[in-house]
């Protein structure tokens, strides 16, 4: 039997700080090979229990309009076999070793660097996090990270888009949006980096800061390709292209103090960590 793909890194953090716009540029990189669907939640859906309530409708649905997508797109001149590997990414029983090993068996990945890009990896814990170290040994780890109170505010406009709430909510709707378990938790780098450090050690950890995506999108990109062995590549279509970008309607000020007070153990957690430099671009 031919070797097992697996992939070679992982980025692991954080919704809302760009792992969209990294997905859309890495898979046209012809040595990296990533999967169709984006964010495959294979470690969160075993290590975080409250994700089990939406991973398998969000990977559903992902594959569902990757279908779609494929068939408007190819007409007549449809490949069956990858119509086959889609549906069997929803096919029982998900979420398994074998079903997170089946996604990488294509031919177009054999000979490239392969990557997983979803960022709810980086709340797995302890557990998940040696579990990753069994499955995928020495992988290497990229982390998005923007300033904590930016990036809520930009995932509670989200869920309010996405709720058709953007307009018509009282500030008390804002801030029990706000108090949300995901919306706090989602950028909580004071637990979360340490665990993957002590795990992974610093040397196999990549930190990005946010605002270098829109100032110096090709020297990102160079970066990563760097940290991850790839080719330097500049044929990258539109690097300076935001992708997924939130509306941006008013939430009420009382929502940034919120965060602010919320946070503030975070932005003390990053100012110890980082240089000043890396600080001033989340």
């Amino acid at each position: 039997m031919s070797k097992i793909r697996l992939p070679y890194f992982l980025c692991i953090g954080t919704q809302k700080s760009g792992t969209s716009w990294l997905y859309e540029n890495l898979r046209h990189h012809p040595g990296i090979w990533m999967p169709p669907l984006k964010e495959l939640h294979y470690f969160d859906h075993l290590y975080c229990q409250s994700n089990r309530s939406w991973s398998r409708w969000h990977v559903t649905q992902g594959v569902s309009r990757l279908l779609k997508q494929y068939v408007l797109a190819h007409g007549n001149n449809i490949d069956f076999v990858y119509i086959r590997y889609l549906v069997n990414i929803v096919t029982e029983p998900m979420f398994t070793e074998v079903w997170y090993e089946q996604v990488f068996q294509r031919p177009a990945a054999k000979g490239k660097i392969i990557g997983d890009i979803t960022p709810e990896y980086c709340a797995i814990g302890d557990e998940g996090i040696h579990y990753v170290q069994r499955l995928l040994g020495e992988v290497k780890l990229i982390w998005l990270i923007r300033d904590p109170v930016n990036r809520a505010l930009s995932q509670v406009r989200m869920n309010a888009e996405r709720r058709g709430l953007s307009s018509g909510l009282s500030v008390a709707q804002w801030l029990e949006m706000a108090a949300a378990e995901e919306i706090l938790s989602r950028g909580d780098y004071k637990d979360y980096m340490p665990r993957w450090e002590r795990a992974f050690g610093r040397k196999n950890l990549l930190y990005l800061p946010f605002k270098h995506i829109a100032k110096q999108p090709e020297q990102v990109l160079q970066a990563v390709e760097n940290f991850i062995g790839a080719k330097n590549w500049t044929g990258y279509p539109t690097p300076d292209k935001k992708v997924h970008a939130t509306q941006e309607f008013a939430v009420p000020e009382q929502v940034s103090v919120f965060f602010e007070e919320k946070f503030r153990p975070q932005y003390q957690f990053l100012n110890d960590h980082f240089d000043t430099e890396f600080v001033t671009h989340l």
